[in-house]
């Protein structure tokens, strides 16, 4: 198969080769403009808008327009065309570009495989094949070097609401020096689907261990090939009985390539059905050792293919890599308790393999245990050495540092991601794009917002490279987590409906439920609450939508947030007693910090004793809260409520005091958000001081700056203590004007139709202030209304 060369003018333009010519002599051009260059030439029958261009270059649509024209004016730099003459690239008036210089194709040398490029002389008879070397260290040990696809991007989150990467991914070996361009596959995707067993029970893992197998060879022979990971969950997602996913996730010109394995007394077959469109390849292999039959049915295809097989080293034990294949088998199929106890089981020396412990710790990852997974993998650090396993330390790396990120703790997390990005490039894209994401994550979790933007960038790169739909998603599920931290939930939910629809095709569980959980968050800041319950719903009951036990109390404590923003307090009391009764006191801070804070707001809205919710606020006002850098807005608003209550009890100058400490702590990193509640903080203690005039300029600069944001949460929660101060202050009219700002949504806010209430109380309209007043009632549930006190209520 040809791969075309584009000639156009005095140019030569090899996009494969990555290779722009004039005349005899090399043109050097940035990556970012050789993409543009390329992907204008390849499109050039039509023309291109801006944000396609944008995300075919980058990866991602969140770059300026500068950026995109720096990258044209670098083309047209080295085409030596002018922006006034337009020879080759014209922009096309408020759209985008297009190509328009007349281009012929030629075939390149450098992707054509010869007519006497070898071929297996009998695809039943191909000799068995070493294992794949990805890393020095498999010439040290008798390991092969794993595809460990099961386990991809273990470590999602951390704590709550954060993608952050897994700590593993399949090791992607570098192409083999030997590879031969590929004759069919023209750099298409290759997808393997579960092997065909023919052989009895016991041999049932080589449907997923096979599968595996022969995906890692494809990749390290320079195959592009999708994860095993990502191939399992596309099944999962619509029925494990599926022949071939019609995930929409799987390119349209992919190389469907599958498996069937039999026995014949002693011998093991193995057939390998390669598809593409009018396509059909077929390689075979036999052996008295099926890893070795399928060695060699891949083997035989890659020859098929154009690529030469990757070298062979010395045949490693068979028991360590079925072993492997095993527990590679189990964790695909989502059974990690019997992975583990594959590893235990295992004798001590092959328990002690560097690549089987790190498997069995990101096993005790997933399953939460994350003080065990950090012992094992610390030890791991002390045995596997830069020089000796480069793939594998990096990947251990990851994996340290998801355990950080899930700690809130970035500092240490990131300077792990930087190791690994260090050490990583030239072996292992897929780890290499988790450490790049790590990094981002960890330049988010720390407001660096610009610096994250770039890292997700280089990490989408890497992961579309390798093929990782999963990384890919895990990158845009970050992108709706930033638009969170910047204020903008109304961005963050088409994002994540997008990745909770892929997640959910993916079958990745743990990933499907933190979309949600984030999910259900924006919702809440846009007032959709019945949206919001129905987002939490899909998590519920938690034990069974997810195993990990760290993830189950982060949906517990988020479903309570959802169940007291709609009036159920009885409910979310509930979860937030069993939460604190149950959820561990080292590995649950996060969730527990949630609950303190949110058992705080709802006692104050239950209308209970003022210094009872200032004693609960205070408990809530700790250092998990404060450094909770998964939902920033929890802390300042805790301390809102404890600031309220100490007001209401009389402790009008302790108030004073937390009110300073407060505003400093809001101002000390300013933004719009941060500087309106600094203001609304002044002005209610200012008002509850007799200081109104002072009080009501505090709560409009407050207003001001909030409506800039345009979070319906935010906007009704500074605007209605303001309708009040005016109501109370005597300027009804004044109150009207701003009472008009959050009247969208006194139909289905409890706060915003007190306020109406009040407000027509004041003008003397009786029957529209009942109205009001049955419709706040209405919305409120269980809370009270405001000025009810209530007793705390009897224990069981």
């Amino acid at each position: 198969m040809i791969r075309p060369v584009y000639r156009f003018g005095m140019f030569r333009l090899d996009a494969a080769a990555r290779e722009l010519w004039a005349g005899a002599e090399r043109v050097v051009l940035p990556s970012s403009a050789f993409e543009c260059l390329a992907y204008l030439v390849e499109h050039r029958d039509r023309a291109i808008g801006r944000d396609e261009l944008i995300a075919a270059i980058w990866g991602r649509t969140d770059v300026t327009d500068t950026q995109l024209g720096q990258a044209i004016v670098r083309v047209r730099s080295a085409l030596g065309d002018t922006g006034r003459e337009q020879q080759f690239v014209r922009t096309v008036p408020r759209f985008g570009y297009r190509f328009v210089a007349e281009t012929t194709l030629e075939p390149s040398a450098a992707s054509t495989v010869p007519d006497d490029a070898p071929a297996a002389a009998d695809d039943r008879s191909a000799a068995p094949v070493g294992p794949v070397v990805t890393d020095a260290s498999a010439r040290r040990s008798p390991l092969p070097a794993l595809a460990l696809a099961a386990l991809v991007l273990i470590g999602v989150v951390a704590l709550a609401w954060r993608f952050a990467p897994r700590g593993d991914t399949p090791p992607a070996a570098p192409a083999s020096s030997g590879a031969m361009p590929a004759a069919h596959t023209g750099g298409a995707l290759a997808v393997v689907w579960p092997a065909s067993v023919g052989a009895p029970a016991d041999w049932a893992w080589l449907r997923l261990g096979v599968m595996d197998l022969v995906a890692t060879r494809l990749r390290s022979a320079g195959v592009p090939t999708m994860p095993s990971d990502n191939v399992v969950g596309l099944l999962r997602g619509q029925g494990e009985q599926a022949p071939v996913p019609a995930s929409d996730l799987v390119p349209a010109g992919a190389w469907r390539i599958e498996p069937t394995v039999e026995q014949d007394g002693p011998v093991w077959r193995v057939r390998l059905q390669a598809q593409v469109r009018d396509q059909d390849l077929v390689a075979a292999a036999e052996s008295a050792d099926v890893l070795s039959a399928a060695r060699g049915a891949v083997d035989s295809l890659l020859i098929k293919l154009g690529h030469a097989p990757p070298l062979s080293v010395e045949q490693p034990g068979r028991a360590l890599e079925e072993l492997a294949r095993r527990v590679n088998a189990a964790s695909l199929s989502g059974q990690n308790a019997l992975a583990a106890q594959l590893i235990e089981q295992a004798p001590a020396e092959q328990r002690d393999e560097p690549e089987i412990a790190w498997m069995l710790a990101n096993i005790e990852l997933r399953a939460g245990d994350y003080g065990q997974a950090e012992r094992r993998l610390s030890q791991l650090l002390d045995r596997v050495s830069e020089a000796a396993a480069p793939s594998l330390r990096g990947r251990v790396l990851n994996t340290l540092a998801a355990i950080h990120v899930r700690r809130d703790d970035p500092v240490q997390a990131q300077a792990l991601y930087r190791e690994a990005a260090r050490i990583l490039p030239g072996h292992d894209d897929s780890a290499l794009g988790l450490a790049h994401l790590g990094l981002g994550l960890t330049a988010e979790m720390e407001g660096r917002i610009d610096e994250a933007t770039g890292r997700f960038g280089q990490a989408r790169t890497q992961f579309e490279g390798a093929g990782n739909l999963l990384g890919v998603a895990h990158v845009d599920a970050n992108l709706a987590s930033m638009d969170l931290l910047r204020y903008r939930p109304g961005d963050a939910v088409p994002r994540l409906l997008d990745v909770e629809r892929r997640f959910a095709q993916l079958g990745a569980q743990e990933e499907l439920t933190y979309s949600r959980i984030m999910l259900a968050r924006a919702y809440l800041q846009l007032l959709d609450l019945e949206q919001a319950q129905a987002t939490i719903d899909r998590c519920w009951p938690a034990d069974r939508a997810v195993a990990n036990e760290r993830l189950r109390w982060q949906v517990v404590a988020v479903r309570a947030q959802v169940l007291a923003a709609r009036g159920r307090l009885g409910e979310a009391d509930a979860l937030l007693a069993d939460l604190g009764q149950r959820a561990d006191r080292e590995q649950d801070t996060g969730s527990r910090a949630i609950a303190l804070a949110v058992g705080a707001e709802v006692a104050a809205s239950r209308g209970l004793p003022d210094a009872a919710v200032a004693r609960l606020a205070e408990s809530a006002l700790a250092p998990p809260l404060e450094h909770y850098s998964n939902d920033r807005r929890l802390y300042p608003l805790t301390w809102v409520v404890r600031l309220r209550a100490l007001r209401r009890a009389g402790e009008v100058a302790q108030a004073a005091t937390e009110t300073a400490r407060l505003v400093a702590w809001l101002e000390a990193q300013p933004d719009d958000w941060r500087l309106a509640w600094a203001e609304q903080a002044k002005a209610e203690q200012a008002w509850r001081e007799g200081a109104r005039e002072q009080a009501l300029l505090h709560f409009a600069a407050a207003l001001e700056r909030i409506q800039r944001l345009g979070v319906p949460e935010d906007l009704v929660a500074i605007a209605q203590p303001y309708v009040l101060a005016l109501i109370d202050g005597g300027d009804p009219e004044r109150a009207g004007t701003i009472a008009g700002r959050i009247a969208a949504w006194g139909a289905r806010d409890f706060r915003v139709a007190w306020a109406q209430a009040r407000l027509y109380q004041a003008l003397g309209r009786a029957a529209a202030a009942r109205q009001a007043t049955d419709r706040a009632l209405a919305l409120a549930g269980e809370r009270a209304l405001p000025g009810e006190r209530r007793p705390a209520p009897a224990g069981p």
